[in-house]
């Protein structure tokens, strides 16, 4: 995710974009709060960043993914999709609670829409954060965004800002992933404050078929944004290749500048990977 959330043009938010590229991020969002603003319009930063996605193929064989925000009044939806493939986006992203499940439904199912779709859940928390009303977090996240035909799915980690219990977080992520009937699976993308420390308890409880959705961790890094990706590959990396974080820490200084800014999770500075229930 590109921070700040708003307020900037399309040609700040390509500076902003092509660093997190240049530092390895496989996947930029929009954030769900920018849209189509007057000071940054949908289709100009489309082609700005898309055309920094296409300069840095060419130069390093990296492919990257730009899934703009294409959230609008219901009627509207369907044409934002097709505008901003014409435009070159090779990814859509849609705040699918606030248009409704069935806007992203008709997406999914669409042949005209024929890349990949992220689902945001912004305004999900009206409807399973009440105590007495409402349905399950893990159906609203995990089982209707997966029938819907997400590709990718934003929900809340635990491990963050988001007041989510942790059962929830893996039921959302095991109902998007684990086998069910003839529906694909989906990429769960825990997000909200998801910093290095947290990486290997993710890929612990999620595998590799996941994706870690950070913002603030690469963008407002101590060495900056090239920085902060670079020590976001680098944690993954070292979660994959069983390698603690504390260890990898010593390994590169991008990571071990953020372990200094953030410090580490209780079960790291013990030694361990795993996280209290």
């Amino acid at each position: 995710m590109i921070k700040p959330c708003t307020g900037y043009t399309p040609e700040v938010g390509c500076r902003l974009f092509s660093r997190a590229v240049e530092g390895g991020v496989d996947i930029i969002k929009d954030d769900e709060l920018i849209a189509d603003p007057p000071f940054n319009p949908r289709q100009q930063r489309i082609k700005l960043y898309m055309e920094a996605i296409r300069q840095h193929y060419e130069a390093t064989g990296h492919k990257v993914l730009y899934t703009p925000n294409i959230t609008d009044n219901a009627l509207k939806v369907l044409d934002n999709a097709k505008r901003a493939i014409d435009a070159g986006a090779n990814a859509i992203m849609i705040n699918y609670l606030t248009v409704g499940i069935s806007a992203m439904q008709d997406l999914a199912e669409n042949p005209e829409i024929n890349i990949p779709i992220m689902a945001h859940l912004d305004f999900a928390g009206t409807m399973y954060e009440s105590p007495v009303s409402g349905m399950s977090s893990y159906l609203i996240l995990g089982k209707l965004a997966r029938l819907a035909g997400a590709d990718m799915v934003v929900f809340p980690s635990p491990f963050g800002k988001f007041p989510l219990l942790r059962e929830r977080y893996l039921q959302i992520g095991h109902h998007l992933e684990n086998p069910w009937c003839h529906i694909k699976p989906v990429f769960p993308m825990p997000g909200g404050g998801v910093m290095p420390n947290c990486v290997h308890a993710i890929y612990r409880d999620l595998g590799a078929d996941s994706i870690i959705g950070c913002g603030g961790a690469i963008h407002g890094h101590p060495m900056g944004p090239v920085a902060g990706a670079r020590a976001m590959r680098q944690v993954i990396d070292a979660a994959v290749a069983g390698i603690s974080l504390v260890e990898a820490g010593k390994q590169h200084p991008e990571l071990q500048a953020a372990i200094d800014a953030w410090g580490l999770m209780e079960e790291e500075e013990a030694g361990i990977f795993d996280i209290k229930g």
